[in-house]
């Protein structure tokens, strides 16, 4: 009899774990490249936000932030194994799996953040992108921006012969552009470069100015070099495919609706973003120096080549080379 009633009281226990655990939801681990207070970290708990909210609370987006899980080189691999179920950060990490990412980092590729939005709205660039991730299990939700993106370095850039044997720290095409430049590239995560600069591991990053602030980079930095590279720089939302599947059609398409909601606020802040830094800059005694148009011409010149190597690279570099391509074109631009 006791036995019995036991197994009975088990019984219930188990059904009562079952009924809460429904009851919670559904639950996506996501890992962000970036910390909490960072733009990219605000746009993602945006996104979680947005999620819970679209759902009723019934999928939660849990965010981790850098290697709260895994490195952040390693998380990508993460997603696809199944480790951990979404990533929000640069895909530049990755380029040595998913080279094409490249080309949404070639220089001058568009001129401001309206024209970045209309670029993955209006023409096939996410479709040829989505092309390129489904190889390897994953969505690309939507692009966020993280504000103008360029060089920022400990000592003064006039022209670009001055950054010839300098330190830079870069990742993917952002190290492609440094070395034809003349400078080197040291390949670490975002999370790490602060104490790389503060060594002199680095003598420089390529990286939004917003982090002048937010980063502290101030304490390890002495100048802004005008133009940007990226207006904006752009990174990503993406999630495992198997993921994505298991969810209802509602809440699949609640999470879509909350990454394209995640992408415009960034788009419509960018602007506000980069004002906020370069006030920030002045007010820390980061000087800005704005390079004159002969070497704005030479830094054309110097990265033009890098579109053409980009495009050979594969059949979806070539399509989204040509994508850019085209736009430029139409825009009276030309690369």
């Amino acid at each position: 009899m006791k036995k019995t009633l036991l197994v009975c009281l088990l019984g219930f226990c188990v059904f009562g774990l079952g009924i809460s655990g429904i009851c919670a939801g559904t639950v996506i681990k996501l890992q962000c490249a970036y910390p909490e207070n960072a733009n990219v970290g605000k746009s993602t708990q945006f996104f979680a936000d947005e999620v819970k909210k679209l759902t009723n609370g019934e999928v939660e987006i849990k965010i981790f932030w850098p290697g709260q899980l895994v490195k952040t080189e390693e998380a990508l691999n993460a997603v696809r194994m199944g480790m951990i179920d979404a990533y929000s950060g640069s895909l530049l990490y990755f380029v040595g799996m998913i080279p094409e990412v490249n080309v949404q980092w070639l220089p001058f590729n568009w001129a401001n953040a309206k024209e970045a939005q209309e670029i993955f709205e209006k023409t096939e660039y996410l479709n040829v992108m989505n092309d390129v991730l489904k190889k390897h299990g994953l969505v690309y939700l939507a692009p966020l921006s993280v504000g103008s993106m360029g060089l920022m370095t400990k000592f003064p850039v006039n022209t670009v012969d001055d950054l010839k044997g300098k330190k830079i720290r870069a990742v993917g095409m952002e190290a492609e552009i440094v070395k034809a430049l003349g400078a080197g590239a040291v390949n670490i995560s975002g999370a790490e470069q602060y104490m790389a600069l503060q060594r002199g591991v680095a003598d420089g990053t390529d990286y939004p100015w917003y982090t002048i602030e937010q980063y502290k980079f101030y304490e390890v930095l002495n100048y802004i070099i005008k133009p940007a590279f990226h207006t904006p720089g752009i990174v990503e939302i993406v999630i495992s495919e198997k993921t994505l599947g298991s969810l209802s059609d509602p809440h699949k398409k609640a999470i879509k609706e909350a990454a394209v909601a995640a992408m415009k606020r960034s788009i419509e802040l960018t602007d506000q973003w980069d004002k906020d830094a370069l006030d920030n800059a002045e007010k820390h005694g980061v000087k800005v120096i704005e390079l004159s148009e002969k070497e704005v011409k030479r830094l054309r010149e110097l990265t033009a080549p890098l579109w053409d190597a980009e495009a050979k690279k594969s059949e979806y570099s070539a399509k989204l080379v040509k994508i850019l391509r085209e736009y430029n074109k139409a825009k009276g631009r030309e690369f």
